[in-house]
């Protein structure tokens, strides 16, 4: 690129050192005139230094875009860890917490095993003592059912004592009864004896019922001992293996608080690693020059993207890179556009002699270079070409046309022209104020040539957009707002009139525009405080950098906060001393 443009100086010096009469004998009868020859070189040589810086303008944008891309991530992945890593280190002060209390809860455990497993061998050894005195109950129930046998044997002799005895007595009444008077008191003893036998069987009966109770229930007692001395035995495996098992867990549990202790450890030192962790993770997220890096690609991303913003129009409407040969003036004029296969209605957004901007249909894809056919109102179809795509719409470039055609298109063009006319010559007048105003200042020493054209704006502290200023402000704010508010108030439908420099600085705007900012309210501070700001987007930089008598524009006003404003532009440059100090802008609602 270096070198085309070194070529391109030299062709140049080379045609403005060389005598007129000196480069026409040079050359052929069918050659081109030298000027024209010249312009035409110098046009090619500008195309192709502008899609050179273009380009690496782009890549450069590309890269430094990415390398934002790539701080963000590494900034909100060291955020994502850090955040991960106090997780971690929560979970791990829960993990130790919960460690300790293990620790604590398996050395309860194995004082209670211990506990339960003293208490299975004093009850093992308890029912024990209770199966020997079973044994020895059931040797005493054994032993009374065996005195009880005996006793009803001596009971069964007492009866049959009783028996013969009352046999006996009954012989001797029978005998005293014989005796007569003589056996009476006989026969009186023997129904006494009579008697008492009777007695004697009725009380042995009675044993007799009492002993075979006394034989069941010790035969029952005894039964149940031997069911409870039996109950006793087979309980005492189970208390054994209790016991046995009662020792295993005292065990197990000793070797559970062991290692809930090595745990405990393990997690203390795994807390500490996991502070140091966050520490340096923390440090990662919150590191100035990691921030200050992301801020510097930030900001170089966005200075390459204002630089090719301000680029290509700066070029183009400089006087010896002005591609366009025919004016152009924003038009709105329905459309239907043939491209390709492809057809489909839209409507102008400007319109001149070699070509329109047409408003893009939806989200289409379309290739430069397309060729098709372009109807405008209600001008027959003319061959066009799709010359390139921007933000603003489709570019659209006339091809040949026949006579009729030309005709037509030239009627639309001197009527849109005529309409334009007045605010053409407004916007002049408007230019030569502003130019007398600063050439004023500077024969009055109020401002030098070098305060005028001072490019060393400072940014003004707290401000929100931001906010300039330069040397030559204070005077400027001095003599602009009465022409600006005269201007204004001339036409109902202007929306604002401004003085812009070569870079975009609106030092001064009309009243409503320059109020105060309000702290912390940058989307009030947008729409009301334009003044002393730097607008270097299409548009801006446009108005500012045309040499054009004249510039005629639309374009959608951002006034903050997502709001959108439709304007048509009317501007005109501003020269002091010969010198290109900026222009004037006067915008219309749409």
């Amino acid at each position: 690129m270096q070198g085309r443009v070194r070529r391109w100086l030299s062709r140049r010096s080379q045609a403005s050192t060389a005598g007129p009469a000196v480069a026409m004998e040079a050359l052929p009868a069918a050659v081109p005139p030298l000027a024209e020859f010249v312009t035409l070189a110098d046009r090619e040589a500008v195309s192709v230094l502008e899609q050179d810086v273009v380009a690496a303008m782009r890549r450069l944008a590309a890269d430094l875009g990415r390398a934002e891309q790539f701080s963000t991530q590494s900034e909100t992945r060291s955020g994502a860890i850090n955040d991960s890593v106090l997780s971690m280190r929560e979970a791990t002060a829960t993990a130790s917490a919960n460690s300790a209390a293990l620790v604590t809860a398996s050395r309860q455990v194995s004082e209670s095993a211990e506990e339960i497993g003293c208490s299975m061998s004093l009850a093992r050894e308890r029912l024990d003592a209770a199966a020997i005195r079973a044994g020895e109950a059931t040797g005493m129930m054994t032993g009374l059912a065996m005195a009880t046998a005996e006793i009803r044997g001596i009971v069964d002799s007492i009866a049959e004592i009783a028996r013969q005895t009352n046999l006996l007595a009954l012989n001797a009444s029978i005998e005293a009864a014989r005796a007569g008077e003589a056996g009476r008191g006989f026969g009186i003893v023997a129904q006494e004896v009579k008697v008492l036998s009777v007695e004697v069987r009725e009380a042995v009966d009675h044993i007799r019922n009492r002993v075979d109770r006394l034989t069941q229930a010790a035969h029952g007692s005894a039964a149940i001992v031997t069911d409870a001395l039996q109950m006793v035995r087979d309980v005492n495996p189970v208390i054994a293996a209790i016991g046995h098992a009662s020792q295993e867990q005292v065990a197990a549990t000793a070797e559970l608080s062991r290692n809930a202790g090595e745990t405990a450890r393990f997690v203390e030192t795994v807390a500490e690693r996991v502070a140091e962790i966050a520490r340096i993770a923390l440090s990662a997220a919150t590191e100035s020059e990691s921030a200050s890096a992301r801020r510097a690609t930030a900001r170089g991303a966005s200075l390459a993207g204002g630089l090719l913003r301000r680029f290509i129009p700066t070029l183009r409407h400089s006087s010896f890179a002005d591609r366009r040969r025919h004016d152009r003036f924003p038009a709105e004029h329905p459309v239907e556009l043939r491209l390709g296969t492809r057809h489909f209605g839209s409507r102008t957004i400007d319109i001149g002699r070699g070509g329109a901007l047409i408003a893009r249909p939806g989200q289409d894809e379309f290739v430069p270079g397309l060729t098709g056919s372009l109807a405008i109102a209600d001008l027959p179809p003319m061959p066009c070409r799709l010359a390139a795509i921007s933000d603003l719409g489709l570019h659209m470039a006339f091809e040949q046309q026949v006579f009729e055609q030309t005709r037509l298109l030239d009627e639309l063009l001197e009527r849109t022209e005529t309409g334009y006319r007045p605010l053409i010559e407004r916007t002049h007048a408007f230019a030569a104020a502003v130019e007398a105003l600063f050439s004023e200042a500077l024969v009055r020493a109020r401002l030098s040539e070098g305060d005028l054209f001072d490019a060393d704006y400072i940014a003004i502290p707290e401000t929100d957009p931001q906010q300039y200023r330069n040397r030559a402000l204070p005077v400027l704010e001095e003599i602009l707002p009465p022409l600006l508010a005269r201007i204004f108030a001339s036409d109902s439908r202007l929306l604002f009139t401004v003085a812009i420099d070569r870079n975009g600085f609106i030092p001064v705007h009309n009243a409503a525009y320059a109020l105060p900012q309000r702290p912390g309210d940058p989307v009030w501070n947008a729409a009301h405080s334009r003044n002393r700001r730097i607008f270097d987007d299409r548009a801006g930089i446009a108005a500012a950098r045309s040499v054009r008598p004249f510039l005629v524009q639309s374009y959608l006003r951002d006034m903050g906060g997502g709001v959108l404003e439709i304007v048509r532009e009317v501007d005109a440059p501003v020269r002091v001393n010969g010198r290109h100090w900026g222009g004037v802008r006067m915008a219309y609602g749409m």
